[in-house]
Order: structure tokens, then sequence, then C-alpha cells
């Protein structure tokens, strides 16, 4: 007589149960599957919504740029990371609207922007590069230096359609936070839910006022992963360098042949298509090239 709850049920999943392709006489937990399947299962970052915004405002170099780089005629940005400053009353906020569950409403103001600022000369030949940072864009007050309120003003109030909610702060509900994508170790990549990104652009450049402006494209996107079935036309080929040897050995060989790459062949497989499809008579090990006398 069996006891309630004595034993665990195990779940399987559609591979093992169903076999490759249907063919239940394949036995993926014993038979590793050869060739490619015709449909890749991905989970993938979706964006359910996005709104861009173009802001800019012009800045002092470091006092030592003029001198360093006197043959400057060119420059060019990228955004390393964007802060959010709170100085009490003015900050960054996320807030559901009321009666609209699916939408936030997101305030950006008081943001300082880090930048890497490259230099080239007349034939466009860099000079090198520095880090400028505490540059504040959407300066939270109209007497702030660099408000504008026409390119960079106090702050833009945005509306994004975000139906599966937003990230929080350390489980904090009432810290609802936006995500920075950016060019540092700590920041390059994206979260669910809300994220910004900031495209930069060197509007213009005066070396010996140690002047510079820059525009900013500012991206505010809602992103989901979900999951997606898609077809495929086989895997990407990889470029190849080669290093020079002379002398001729297996390494040699090896270092001059293909890469490697992982393709669910680890016992070099035949082709599970040209198996018996009686799983009573397959003779599995075949398939694996043994030799009987083995």
């Amino acid at each position: 007589m069996s006891k309630c709850g004595c034993c665990n049920k195990t779940i399987v999943s559609d591979l093992i149960n169903n076999g490759m392709s249907g063919h239940e006489c394949i036995d993926v937990c014993i038979n590793p599957q050869c060739g490619e399947p015709q449909f890749l299962n991905v989970l993938a970052p979706v964006v359910y919504d996005q709104l861009g915004i173009n802001i800019c405002r012009t800045f002092d170099l470091p006092e030592t740029v003029p001198t360093t780089f006197p043959t400057a005629v060119y420059a060019s940005a990228e955004v390393i990371d964007i802060t959010f400053l709170d100085t009490g009353t003015t900050s960054v906020t996320v807030e559901p609207i009321t009666s609209r569950p699916n939408c936030y409403e997101i305030t950006l103001t008081n943001l300082s922007v880090t930048f890497a600022i490259k230099f080239y000369d007349c034939c466009k030949r860099l000079l090198g590069t520095i880090e400028v940072s505490d540059i504040v864009y959407l300066p939270p007050l109209a007497t702030d230096e660099g408000y504008d309120e026409d390119t960079n003003p106090s702050s833009l109030v945005i509306n994004l359609f975000a139906p599966y909610g937003v990230v929080y702060t350390a489980g904090d509900v009432a810290s609802p936070t936006i995500n920075v994508i950016g060019f540092s170790t700590t920041n390059s990549s994206l979260n669910q839910g809300l994220n910004l990104m900031a495209i930069p652009k060197v509007i213009a450049l005066d070396i010996i006022e140690g002047e510079i402006s820059v525009g900013l494209t500012l991206i505010v996107n809602s992103i989901y992963y979900t999951h997606y079935q898609l077809p495929h036309n086989g895997k990407s080929i990889i470029s190849k360098g080669s290093t020079s040897q002379t002398e001729d050995s297996l390494c040699l060989d090896f270092v001059n042949g293909n890469l490697l790459d992982r393709n669910i062949k680890p016992l070099e497989v035949c082709d599970p298509f040209s198996q018996k499809q009686n799983c009573q008579t397959s003779d599995i090990g075949s398939c694996f090239n043994f030799n009987e006398n083995d």
C-alpha cells in the first residue's frame, strides 16, 4: 500500500521526452544531438517602449588641455557614466501614473556625466584621450552653470509604457531605479525594467579657450527578457588570425587549423537519422564508432 507523498514526481523537458525532432528512438541523454536544430530557442531582451530627447551644453575643459594638445582641431566623446545627483529636492524619479497602471512618469534632472574625450589633429590623428567628469546636464536651477531653457533645461518629464514593472533598490519598493548603460566595467550591461543610455556628439571645440560643446541624445527604454523561437542559417563564421611558425609539428597543425567550436559532438557522433527507428533493435553504440571487440 502506497503512502501519500512517499515519492517525488520526475518532470522531464520536451526534448528528453520526445527525442530529437520527434524521433522518439533517439534518446538525447545517452546519444547527443548531431547536426543543427531548425530553430533556436533564445531568451532575448525586448524593447517594449522607448523615447529619446536631445540636450546640449558647453563646458570648460581641464586647464592642461590647451597646452597638452595645442594642435587639436577635432574631438570625439564617449559617455562613460551618468550619476543621478540628489540635492534633496531635485533628483531622478520614477512614479506610476495614477489610473494608468502600465505606464510610468520619469523625471530626469541633475545628471552628472563622465566623458572620455579624444583629441585629433588636422589630419585626424589621435593625440590623446582624457576623462572629464562632473559635467551636469539638466541642472536643477536656472542659475546653475550650463542651464539653458531651450538646450539644457532643468528637467525632462517622460511617460513610458512599462507593463511588467520596474526594478527596485535592494527590495525597497518605494525606490524604483533606472539602470544606466555606459562604457565602464560596472555599467556596460542592461537590466530588465527602465534603462537610460546617452549618445554624445561634439558640436564645437575651441582648443584656445579650452571649451567644448557636447550634445547628448538621452534614450530611455523599458526592456524585458522574453523567450523566442527563431529560424537560423547556421552558426556564424569567426575570422581567424595566424601566427608565423617555421617548424612543422602537431601543435603547428593545430595552430594553423580551424577554430574550435562547441557543436554538441563530444564523441564525434554520427548522424542520428541514420539509426534504426526501432528502439528495441537500434544499436546505439554503433553511433559512437565503438569497436565491438572493445
